[in-house]
């Protein structure tokens, strides 16, 4: 309508070339004619858009993979500006791939694949790319493979602590992830899109598409084919040190390619921590757990048994030990613990880089920086939970204790060890350690200050994971053998102790909440009798309601009842949408809000509720504690005074002028921008047709030439004219 009314106020206005004429009938009539053709263009143009829907449908819910890079070299899918365009082929088995690869004959092809054949032929379409358009993953929740992990089979290889022995580029010898297909860490040339189980929708619309058109594959040049185009598009190339390098900024312009991967950091204390006093002078035993996970798919890193395990052992255990000793008695002892989760740990240890860095500078925590002559131990919570989903009809979970083999004489790691029980706990004294954060320890600290700190590794796997699926899209709720029991919790977050929950039958001894909640029970009393120096005899003990709740709420989703009450309050009403919590560590424009939720938890779940409202809550300074407004288990809101803060986990290569980006000091993460990522479905031209189209032009281009030759030789002829006859008037006529 805007041509319309331009054209009509130029009318009123007297300004159209018509303008003289427009009170003529004949004109008046023009005017009307030209505004119906106007409105037929515009009923036209949404015929056209009706007409686009009809030819593409777009696939709904693919997770795309992505581009990341580091210091040396750029990892993960792109696809070009315009996305990748593929004709459909269905990959049912290692056959159906090599096909594709050597004998198709109308490609490029985007390959669809299930998670049960992915392993089995991803080598071939890397070693043979030139007839790959793309991959459409998606999975086989029927059949489920045996191992599923991109990662690499040493994972953050080049940032491990002296005596790793791993080395996933050399054939044989010692790796930890057996099974790694080392896509995350690898530059693949096509894009990969994942769906999951929960589209399966999309998965039979492509099937179908492609059963109709696309099935006989002897005579495909000859017919109208089943297509895909994905697109992915990723700014960043090369390497961080080039992305960072074009992410530059004027007056006139912000281009920003690619940003660091970074997230928080959190820690929360039994007892606070009180800069300057003598009381804080006491010793330290630090616990910590990975809070992050990933995977190659954008939105799509469970964490099961990578990291979630641990973290929620961590946070059980840490309310369980507040319960046993209460704040109000700090003052009485000369140890404290301090509870800290890790993230970035998945990409060369970012969270725990930083704060070896920043200790080694008597910098951490920010708000009571700590002195390291203060750590007494350090008990690692790896990766545990990849025994789990294998052991559902067994009380059995064999926790291993790696202990590095110059700590042996340590009097903290013997005492802890004997704390803890470990006559259950088999103890494995070596210099190659397992991926964990205590490599960032042993050698950010020991080069910068030459000192370590005596460190114990709990795990559940031996020389290799027991975790099939690390680092990937399958680390999920089956991998650890969970089963939510949606126990009600009440307004005063009151979780139920283990015992009655096995007593009155709603939980068995074989579940992996309840393993989960003696392991935390475990490590809560051993550190009671770390911090006391007895031996813990009351009735306190991890509940597996608890762990039931948070496994739940970070693996299934976010509208759990924990979560919303550990939740900020808002003044605006917002949609939670029930997905899982996002486990990726994310950027600085985009945290990640694992770490989020699982510091109000911990506030929630261990700090002191105080009579003040929301806007006294907030304003409270107050060196030794921090003052959170949350909605409380009644969803009202509520004061929390807390031990719980966080802080930055940036790597120091980002904050360090002048870093040599190729040194492999510390992590270089980054993750390129990109606009939008999307796939559509739609039939391409038969190649018939497009041929005959072809010729058909031809033949009318060198028809109309010759036409055009031949009119113009014979134009005498064909056309008169009228150059010699003169039109002449009697001069002896007159006018009537």
């Amino acid at each position: 309508m805007g041509a319309v009314t331009y054209f009509l106020e130029e009318l009123n206005l007297g300004t159209s070339r018509y303008a003289g004429n427009s009170e003529r009938p004949e004109f008046r009539a023009l005017y009307c004619a030209w505004i119906q053709e106007l409105m037929s263009d515009r009923k036209n143009l949404g015929i056209g858009e009706r007409l686009n829907e009809q030819i593409y449908s777009p696939i709904e819910g693919a997770a795309p993979c992505f581009r990341r890079l580091n210091g040396t070299h750029q990892a993960g899918c792109t696809s070009s500006e315009k996305g990748a365009v593929g004709i459909v082929h269905m990959i049912y088995t290692v056959s159906d791939a090599q096909w594709m690869i050597h004998n198709s004959s109308a490609g490029p092809y985007v390959g669809v694949v299930d998670s049960f054949i992915f392993n089995d032929i991803i080598n071939d379409l890397l070693e043979f790319p030139e007839n790959v358009a793309g991959i459409v993953l998606y999975e086989n929740i029927t059949v489920q493979p045996n191992f599923f992990s991109l990662e690499s089979r040493c994972p953050n290889e080049y940032s491990s602590a002296l005596g790793s022995q791993c080395s996933s580029s050399t054939a044989g010898g010692i790796v930890w992830n057996e099974h790694g297909k080392g896509l995350l860490r690898s530059d693949i040339p096509f894009p990969i899109f994942y769906l999951p189980h929960s589209k399966i929708d999309e998965v039979e619309k492509i099937k179908s598409c492609y059963q109709r058109f696309s099935l006989d594959k002897n005579n495909q040049m000859e017919q109208s084919l089943c297509s895909l185009q994905l697109n992915s598009f990723m700014f960043a190339a090369v390497d961080t040190e080039v992305c960072l390098r074009r992410s530059t900024s004027s007056y006139l312009n912000v281009l920003k390619v690619c940003d660091p991967l970074t997230n928080q950091n959190v820690q929360y204390s039994l007892f606070p921590l009180r800069q300057g006093e003598v009381v804080d002078n006491r010793t330290i035993t630090f616990v910590t757990a990975r809070i992050d996970s990933t995977s190659l798919f954008d939105g799509l890193s469970p964490g099961g048994a990578s990291s979630l395990v641990g973290m929620v052992t961590l946070i059980t255990a840490a309310v369980t030990l507040s319960k046993m000793i209460p704040i109000t008695d700090s003052i009485k002892y000369k140890r404290n613990i301090l509870w800290t989760l890790l993230s970035g740990e998945s990409f060369d240890y970012i969270g725990s880089q930083r704060i070896a860095y920043d200790l080694a500078h008597s910098g951490w925590p920010p708000s009571a920086p700590l002195n390291l002559s203060q750590f007494a131990l350090h008990i690692e919570l790896g990766q545990l939970g990849g025994l789990l989903g294998n052991s559902v009809n067994t009380t059995e979970w064999p926790i291993k204790a790696f202990i590095p083999h110059d700590e042996t004489s340590s009097i903290e790691v013997q005492n802890f060890l004997k704390y803890v029980n470990s006559s259950s706990i088999e103890q494995k004294v070596t210099a190659n350690l397992p991926p964990s954060s205590l490599h960032s320890f042993r050698r950010i600290i020991k080069e910068k200050v030459n000192s370590i700190m005596p460190e114990v590794l709990l795990v559940d796997h031996d020389e290799t994971f027991t975790n099939m699926f690390y680092q990937s899209v399958l680390d999920d709720a089956r991998n650890i053998g969970f089963k939510y029991h949606n126990i009600s919790i009440n307004n005063n977050g009151t979780f139920l102790d283990t015992d009655s929950l096995i007593a009155n039958g709603t939980m068995k001894n074989t579940e992996s909440q309840v393993k989960i909640a003696y392991l935390a029970t475990r490590l809560a009393h051993s550190l009671y009798q770390t911090v006391t120096g007895n031996e813990y005899v009351g009735q306190i003990a991890a509940s597996a309601h608890l762990v039931d709740e948070l496994l739940y709420c970070f693996m299934s989703s976010l509208t759990c009842r924990a979560l919303l009450a550990a939740d900020y309050v808002h003044n605006t009403e917002e949609t939670v949408v029930p997905k899982p919590v996002p486990l990726y560590v994310g950027v600085a424009q985009w945290n990640g809000p694992a770490p989020v939720f699982a510091g109000h938890l911990l506030a929630l779940l261990t700090g002191t509720e105080m009579k003040y409202n929301h806007t006294t809550c907030e304003s409270m300074k107050d060196s030794s504690y921090s003052y959170y407004w949350l909605r409380g288990w009644n969803y009202t809101g509520v004061c929390i005074q807390t031990t719980m803060n966080f802080s930055q986990a940036l790597s120091p290569a980002f904050t360090i002028p002048d870093y040599d980006f190729k040194s492999g000091v510390y992590s270089t993460w980054t993750e390129s921008v990109w606009r939008s990522m999307w796939a559509r479905i739609f039939v391409t031209a038969s190649g018939a047709g497009a041929r005959t189209a072809a010729i058909i032009g031809a033949f009318c281009t060198v028809f109309a030439a010759f036409l055009t030759y031949w009119l113009q030789k014979h134009a005498e002829i064909i056309f008169v004219t009228s150059g010699n006859n003169v039109l002449t008037v009697n001069s002896d006529a007159t006018t009537g």
